[in-house]
């Protein structure tokens, strides 16, 4: 029998249908390649902490960029363990694409990650992949049975959620008008930023009601030199909730005090005219409270304030004015943001009709000590808006030994009546109350 025979026979025999033929080796998943790969040892650590281990076991397929060892503890992680479970499972989801991109499929671009709303920045080139700047793929394509890794030189961050005063104030169609004199004044990226602030924000409306009151239009408030002074005066440094709020002086950002009040009602004022009516939204760098009416600091004292009335169209304090100059009082309400008065002041009317309870022509005909006396009585050595007013009450004036009392209930201090659309009159140096009477001591 020849050799071709013999071989042919013991081939036929040791082939027989029934033995089955040989497997290919079983392909492993990305979680069993990186389970097999010391380097990779935080990671699977990082992997089974977030709980994300049957999730990227499943079928996928993946594209997971892999950071060793080395990368966690380049930033700053050397036991997984201290980081938080949520914030992990954030970071490692963002380390994963869906389906399988090799090498050479990546292309420069945003690619969405399986972390909701983050994306990686990914720049080709020169055949280097980086991702996010600084972080360069430096093993390619090892293949699993669910997808591919890429081993990355560093651990990958998703950009936390800002929502600084500025992302607020952007966010909300009611400061549209804040918004843009925010970045008309440049500073947009200081409430972004920096901080923490507390920051006192006029409404769309709030802006609107002020504008009219001065005769401004938006684009003139805009452009306007004083912008900046204006809005920094809105700012507070430093966190102030809604719970720590106390009447009395507030330093502002801008420099400048302005003046906490709250009326009987406990409702919050600043500087007698604008009320807050939210309070207490919180920021990353800060909270806010929404005011009813823009704030501005005073520029005029109590004097001259009083002597802008008498030069107006319709002139009005002409015999206040005569009288404390009579009397060598202008300097007295005269002065600063350091000094605090509360004037009541009466108008020529209520001049006219003292001076004919008094049989007298005018304030010169009246003894320059009563004068004295009667005015000095009209003075009170303190700050007090309207809403700082409380039934019953009595102030000191300067008139030493005497008081006035208040009557909230008929608006009235003593018996003079307070004039409503004439309260709250802000000046450096104090404010100004107009009443209809001139008040006898």
């Amino acid at each position: 029998m020849s050799l071709l025979i013999v071989a042919s026979l013991l081939f036929s025999f040791g082939c027989s249908d029934d033995d089955p033929a040989p497997m290919p080796p079983e392909e492993e998943s990305i979680i069993d390649i990186a389970a097999g790969n010391e380097q990779f040892s935080m990671l699977v650590a990082a992997i089974q902490r977030a709980d994300l281990v049957d999730e990227l076991s499943a079928a996928g397929p993946f594209t997971v960029f892999a950071p060793t060892n080395q990368a966690f503890t380049n930033a700053g992680i050397t036991d997984v363990s201290d980081v938080p479970v949520e914030d992990l499972r954030d970071i490692l989801l963002y380390h994963v694409v869906s389906g399988q991109v090799l090498a050479n499929q990546v292309s420069t671009g945003e690619v969405p990650t399986l972390l909701e709303g983050a994306n990686l920045n990914v720049v080709v080139s020169g055949g280097t992949i980086t991702i996010n700047e600084d972080v360069t793929v430096t093993t390619e394509d090892l293949e699993a049975s669910n997808g591919v890794i890429h081993v990355i030189s560093g651990v990958l961050m998703p950009e936390e959620e800002s929502n600084s005063i500025a992302d607020i104030v952007m966010a909300d169609d009611n400061f549209s008008i804040l918004l843009a004199a925010v970045l008309a004044a440049d500073l947009d990226e200081a409430l972004l930023e920096q901080g923490p602030f507390t920051v006192f924000a006029p409404t769309d409306e709030a802006m609107t009601a002020f504008l009219t009151d001065n005769g401004l239009t938006a684009e003139e408030l805009l452009q306007s030199p004083d912008l900046t002074s204006i809005l920094s005066y809105h700012v507070v440094e430093g966190e102030v909730p809604a719970s720590a709020v106390e009447a009395g002086s507030v330093t502002s950002f801008g420099g400048p005090p302005f003046f906490v009040s709250i009326d009987p009602d406990d409702n919050v004022w600043i500087n007698g005219n604008a009320q807050i009516v939210d309070t207490d939204i919180e920021a990353d760098n800060g909270i806010i409270h929404v005011l009813d009416y823009v704030i501005t600091p005073p520029t005029e004292s109590i004097a001259e304030i009083a002597v802008g009335y008498t030069q107006a169209e319709t002139p009005e304090f002409t015999q206040l004015v005569g009288a404390l100059s009579r009397a060598g009082l202008v300097d007295a309400v005269s002065g600063g943001l350091d000094d605090n008065l509360t004037v009541f002041a009466p108008t020529d009317a209520a001049f006219e009709a003292l001076y004919e309870d008094l049989g007298v022509d005018g304030y010169e005909d009246i003894p320059l000590e009563t004068l004295t006396s009667v005015l000095t009585y009209h003075v009170v050595p303190a700050r007090a808006f309207s809403q700082d007013l409380r039934e019953g009450a009595t102030l000191p004036t300067l008139l030493e030994g005497e008081d006035l009392t208040v009557n909230l209930a008929d608006l009235e201090i003593n018996s003079s009546g307070l004039v409503p659309e004439l309260l709250n009159i802000h000046a450096t140096n104090g404010v100004i109350h107009v009443v209809d009477q001139v008040i006898v001591p």
